[in-house]
């Protein structure tokens, strides 16, 4: 009969797995993405500047976009309007001021539907049909796109990649939606959500420019004035990116050639 002897585990190798183990559970959420495949959207950008991306997103509304275009012109700076196709139709005069004036167009969709709740198709569908709207108004070629309420599967970023799209979210949220005042816009996006937060370079702000967001023209020149004051300086996405050695996180470093749909 065999005798089967089992030796006890060095020091070494038990010191070896704890660490091991703790870099998988304290990047779970990293291993995770990498082990299944995951794609992530472009949260934030790695820059040698002092740059931050600023950007607003337009779906609806008649009264909150023009102040805005006033404030950012008087401060002498450039944004990225994602702007959901059917207000880019109703309003194509402030959409051709936004690109005179030097600001950047990107696309918040056709509808504003959770596109992670459609097929292949129907996702291809919604880009391709804001893009065609976008881009009769603008004269210009679109690129970016923040999907509508910031849903996302592998799919949609799969999809929006292979029809030439980055995808783009935001490491700084300014919450205006939610209308608490321009006090608190200014502190979400100065100080952060939570504790140690707030816009520092490579960041992605995101405000809106909706008529959901009455309390941002009154915190914008506030923000904008604070940011220029620590050296910061507030530009386009495109610019942005232009700018980076890399993207945040590590699975929205797409390689430049389209990668193929999800089914």
């Amino acid at each position: 009969m065999r005798i089967i002897v089992f030796k006890r585990p060095s020091w070494r190798n038990i010191i070896l797995w704890g660490i091991l183990l703790f870099v998988l559970v304290a990047y779970r959420e990293n291993a995770t993405s990498v082990f299944s495949g995951k794609l992530k959207p472009i949260y934030s950008a790695t820059v040698n500047t002092q740059a931050i991306g600023l950007t607003f997103d337009i779906s609806w509304g008649e009264k909150t976009a023009e102040p805005i275009l006033d404030i950012l012109k008087q401060e002498g700076i450039h944004a990225t309007f994602f702007l959901s196709s059917p207000w880019a139709d109703k309003h194509q005069d402030l959409v051709q001021r936004m690109v005179k004036e030097g600001h950047e167009i990107g696309s918040h969709g056709n509808r504003h539907i959770d596109l992670n709740t459609l097929g292949s198709p129907e996702i291809e569908n919604e880009i391709t049909t804001s893009q065609k709207v976008l881009e009769k108004i603008t004269g210009r070629s679109v690129q970016l796109i923040r999907t509508p309420n910031g849903a996302y599967n592998n799919k949609v970023i799969s999809e929006a990649h292979k029809l030439g799209y980055r995808v783009i979210q935001w490491s700084v949220d300014s919450l205006d939606w939610k209308r608490p005042g321009a006090s608190a816009i200014i502190n979400n996006v100065l100080n952060g959500i939570k504790p140690g937060g707030g816009a520092k370079t490579g960041d992605i702000i995101l405000f809106h420019a909706s008529d959901s967001a009455p309390d941002t023209p009154q915190a914008l020149p506030t923000v904008i004035k604070n940011l220029k004051s620590k050296g910061y300086s507030l530009i386009p996405v495109g610019q942005l990116l232009d700018q980076a050695s890399s993207t945040w996180p590590p699975e929205s470093n797409l390689k430049e050639e389209p990668i193929a749909p999800v089914k």
